[in-house]
């Protein structure tokens, strides 16, 4: 029988290497081709006992068509929620706009990401995925063994 559901698997992790220590970032890609790719934020506690917070959200596609940014794509006239700000996003991490733009509409899966963190970065992470997770330390060691014991050895 086949399955509507998406099937994860790990396609990167940027960032810093030891991820229960300093933080990660985590981009997956649905194996059967339907959904679009997924970030996951792990952010690190901020004293020892205390809980990793996971923020997981879509890398939504974005057009850019007559000067309009979209992330909706039955209505590319329709600017994102972000779009009145790509400005200041791109100025907040040192990116020109069109390059910023581009790795929403055309770029890599990486590229893309990194875009849509700068997003979060500068409007917060609530914006992206408002009901974060939480686990001890334990709990995301698991989660991340499971996800990186997928990726290829480089």
């Amino acid at each position: 029988m086949k399955t509507n559901q998406p099937v994860w698997k790990l396609k990167e992790q940027l960032g810093d290497r030891h991820p229960l220590e300093y933080g990660g970032y985590f981009v997956y890609e649905d194996k059967t081709g339907v959904y679009a790719p997924e970030a996951e934020l792990l952010i690190t506690p901020e004293n020892d006992g205390g809980k990793y917070e996971v923020r997981r959200f879509i890398l939504e596609p974005c057009t850019f068509q007559d000067g309009v940014l979209s992330d909706n794509k039955f209505h590319p006239e329709t600017p994102a929620w972000f779009a009145g700000s790509i400005g200041s996003i791109a100025n907040f991490i040192g990116m020109p706009v069109a390059e910023l733009i581009d790795a929403l509409v055309n770029g890599n899966l990486v590229h893309k990401a990194m875009a849509w963190q700068a997003i979060g970065d500068y409007h917060g992470f609530d914006n992206l995925d408002s009901y974060p997770l939480y686990f001890n330390r334990a709990e995301a060691e698991a989660r991340i063994n499971q996800d990186k014991n997928a990726l290829p050895v480089a």
